[in-house]
């Protein structure tokens, strides 16, 4: 029997999901997970229902790990793997932002923000020469990888993102609440949301019966709440940022949108993608990065290719009308690519 670390030694929110998935793939599979978190994740008690957590500041190198995977990037993690990998541990590392070109990069991100992250990249690079294997979420990322950090460390995998199940069995039962069009996560240029607030805010000008739903652990910009369209719609509105959700929430939100805004401007593997797909919610999708690979037009989502306000309109609409059909669709996408249990025999062979 394997002893697996999962380690994740920065505070994100959003990790909680893969945390979770990637406990009960291990012990479906007959072995132990030991979680290494940071302190932060201790208001989220579905990990220790499911799992021991030990503390990183402890003695690593005496956990008798045989594995461990590393969920994200931290400047920790150069010393957390080393103590590991000396005591006998292989080490996974989940990639999840290979470098990038540069201008298209800064372009994607905005100069402050896209500075900052290439930056934050050279933390990952120990810990990618230190990996046994590292992870990526798409084929787009292996490309990217492959472009760049590759002559870091050769030993790389397609390993997607996964997740329990969280969602109702029965996907039809959630359709009557779908009722908001739902920008989810961070609100940056990257993830386009200065474009999505532009069509919300003539949406709400012109009357449309469109609401909105936005879900962000990030405080909504100041410009925007003050906004007088935004103050004077708020019966359409759905605001839910300036603090991290809790699984619950995030699953609400999820559930009660009828599609979600994935038109990023850059994404190796969106992780609002799948969450969308769990609970029968399609997306309406730029053409860049992974979301080819995800996104069949017209089936679980639909592409925006450089269509204006009303291009966007009209594919809303659709989807909004043959709702059930891409709820359907979307599930069936889940359980394929993302749902934990696909990725049974890509572990076992990773291990």
């Amino acid at each position: 029997m394997a002893r697996i670390g999962i380690v994740s030694l920065r505070f994100n929110p959003a990790f909680v999901q893969h945390q979770i998935a990637f406990i009960k793939l291990i012990k479906e599979m007959g072995h132990e997970p030991v979680c290494i978190l940071d302190g932060s994740y201790e208001k989220f008690p579905e990990i220790r229902e499911l799992s021991s957590v030990i503390n990183p500041r402890c003695d690593l190198g005496s956990l008798n790990l045989t594995h461990a995977i590393f969920l994200n990037a931290s400047p920790v993690n150069r010393k957390a793997a080393s103590a590991m990998k000396e005591n006998g541990a292989k080490i996974f590392y989940v990639l999840h932002e290979p470098r990038q070109p540069v201008l298209k990069f800064l372009w994607a991100e905005g100069p402050r923000v896209g500075v900052k992250g290439l930056l934050a990249h050279c933390t990952s690079v120990p810990l990618i020469k230190l990996a046994d294997v590292v992870l990526l979420a798409s084929h787009f990322a292996i490309s990217a990888y492959d472009g760049s950090d590759r002559k870091h460390n050769e030993n790389r995998a397609y390993f997607p993102l996964i997740f329990d199940d969280e969602s109702q069995p029965d996907i039809t039962s959630l359709l009557p609440a779908k009722r908001y069009l739902g920008f989810i996560g961070g609100l940056c240029r990257a993830h386009g949301f200065d474009r999505f607030f532009q069509f919300m805010r003539e949406e709400l000008q012109k009357g449309s019966d469109l609401k909105f739903l936005i879900a962000s652990r990030h405080p909504l910009p100041a410009e925007i709440r003050n906004d007088d369209i935004v103050r004077n719609n708020k019966n359409k509105l759905s605001l839910r940022c300036g603090r991290p959700l809790s699984n619950s929430e995030m699953n609400r939100a999820y559930a009660e949108c009828f599609c979600i805004w994935n038109v990023y401007r850059r994404s190796t593997q969106s992780g609002v993608l799948p969450k969308a797909f769990m609970f029968g919610t399609p997306v309406l999708a730029s053409t860049v990065g992974s979301f080819p690979e995800f996104v069949e037009d017209g089936s679980n989502g639909r592409f925006v290719k450089g269509q204006g306000h009303q291009g966007i309109a009209e594919a809303l609409r659709e989807m909004r009308t043959n709702l059930g059909r891409y709820a359907t669709s979307c599930r069936k996408t889940f359980r394929e690519q993302f749902f934990y249990q696909s990725s049974l025999k890509r572990f076992e062979d990773l291990l």
